[in-house]
């Protein structure tokens, strides 16, 4: 289409209309409800997202948000959300916003751009098609607590964790969007209408261990940040503080190349996800 603006994102009311109007409201996530919708977008255009609007003649059909990691062993832009009107789609809208995005990681000096594909709408077969290469693939799995209950460890409560950690600290678990800048968003500057509870330690060894749940659930969303190889200590401490905390279980996300730190422990409902990274490598590994 030869009439396609691409512009910033605002907080008017225009714009969280139009971005409310390109979801369908049964769809996940807080941009189909409008309250919930203008208090995302509002934060993360205040926590620096770089957040893109598709307009044809003045009516917005598309919505991406991208997000600079840089993280100690990489610095990428990740595509957290790329949503077309359903009128709109496979007409190359969709080849605009990523060309607009990869236009976006090259001024920031970033080497990659990374997704986490949609498989259940066939997404991945449309970043390839854009240049993007399938890269790890992501597990999840479970523990439960009660084993350690009187495991102990050095720790210190913390408010959040500190957002030096994402470029100081590698990002062990928790990888459900592939992307330690997004996840750290998500839950240490959600906004008021996210009501999950996000508690946090540091370990004696500079330890971060974070764990997301919604008050009264018997499990919890674990993340970790470290720079430490004992792992087994770690993932105990993590287990000891959800039990503290009132947790059955954790919950843990990791990429394929990270299940040996597992080694040893106790898992169910181990499954090897639908969902993987897909990179555009802005200079092409040999």
């Amino acid at each position: 289409m030869d009439n396609v603006k691409i512009r910033n994102a605002t907080t008017s009311e225009a714009d969280l209309d139009g971005i409310v109007r390109i979801y369908k409201p049964d769809d996940e996530g807080p941009w189909c409800k409008p309250d919930e919708c203008r208090a995302w977008i509002s934060k993360r255009l205040e926590r620096g997202f770089y957040i893109r609007l598709a307009e044809v003649d003045g009516k917005i059909i598309s919505h991406a948000e991208w997000i600079i990691s840089d993280e100690p062993d990489r610095k990428f832009v990740y595509l957290g959300m790329l949503e077309i009107n359903e009128s709109y789609q496979r007409k190359g809208i969709g080849r605009l916003m990523i060309a607009d995005g990869i236009e976006y990681a090259k001024k920031n000096h970033c080497a990659e751009v990374v997704t986490n594909p949609d498989t259940d709408t066939g997404a991945e077969i449309f970043y390839r098609k854009c240049g993007f290469t399938d890269a790890r693939k992501h597990y999840s799995l479970k523990m439960e607590t009660a084993k350690y209950k009187n495991y102990e460890f050095e720790k210190t409560i913390i408010g959040k964790v500190p957002f030096s950690v994402i470029n100081e600290k590698k990002y062990i678990f928790g990888k459900g969007q592939f992307c330690s800048r997004h996840m750290w968003e998500c839950y240490n500057e959600k906004p008021s209408t996210d009501d999950r509870l996000s508690p946090a330690v540091l370990l004696s060894d500079g330890t971060y261990i974070q764990l997301g749940y919604w008050e009264g659930g018997d499990g919890g969303y674990l993340m970790i940040w470290s720079n430490s190889i004992d792992y087994e200590n770690m993932i105990k401490s993590a287990l000891s503080f959800g039990y503290s905390l009132g947790l059955h279980h954790l919950d843990f996300d990791c990429l394929e190349d990270e299940e040996r730190f597992l080694d040893g422990f106790e898992v169910y409902d181990k499954k090897r996800e639908d969902d993987f990274e897909q990179i555009y490598y802005l200079n092409k590994p040999n």
